[in-house]
């Protein structure tokens, strides 16, 4: 069983302002450890969101945490930050410590994918840079049918 960090962190929804609470990504990172064989050792959380994500409190304590674990999982990103440029100082510290990041809820955003990209077939510690001397491997090519017909009139009111 893998052994994990949870991290939580009020989420405000940009221009609607409504809020994804703590307590709901608690239920879903559960419901995801659950599912993945991932026991969670400790829980961690701030709630105000700061752009300066190795400031936080909850972010402190969970860096600061002294029993041995393999990843930090959170609800989204967005718990910790939109912005690659604010989360790299944390993902490089986890890197240093040989610990993986993961989400329970997978978003289609930028920096979700950028993040998944980053731990997704490698395993912790290693480098998201491509190692000197590593093979490439080739991608294969997918055709796809174009569509006879778009249909949008059903959008369109």
């Amino acid at each position: 069983m893998k052994k994990a960090i949870a991290y939580v962190s009020d989420i405000i929804l940009g221009r609607t302002g409504e809020v994804i609470r703590r307590d709901c990504q608690v239920e879903l990172i559960s419901q995801y450890a659950a599912d993945n064989d991932i026991e969670i050792i400790g829980w961690f959380e701030d709630e105000v969101y700061d752009e300066d994500v190795l400031m936080r409190p909850g972010i402190q304590g969970l860096l600061g945490c002294d029993r041995p674990y393999e990843m930090v999982l959170c609800e989204r990103v967005w718990a910790l930050s939109r912005s690659m440029a604010a989360l790299e100082p944390f993902f490089k510290e986890l890197e240093r410590r040989a610990v993986r990041f993961e989400c329970a809820t997978t978003m289609w955003d930028c920096v979700s994918q950028k993040c998944r990209h980053r731990y997704y077939s490698r395993s912790a510690g290693e480098s998201h840079a491509t190692q000197p001397g590593a093979a490439v491997e080739s991608t294969v090519k997918v055709r796809t049918k174009r569509p006879a017909h778009l249909h949008f009139s059903h959008l369109v009111k």
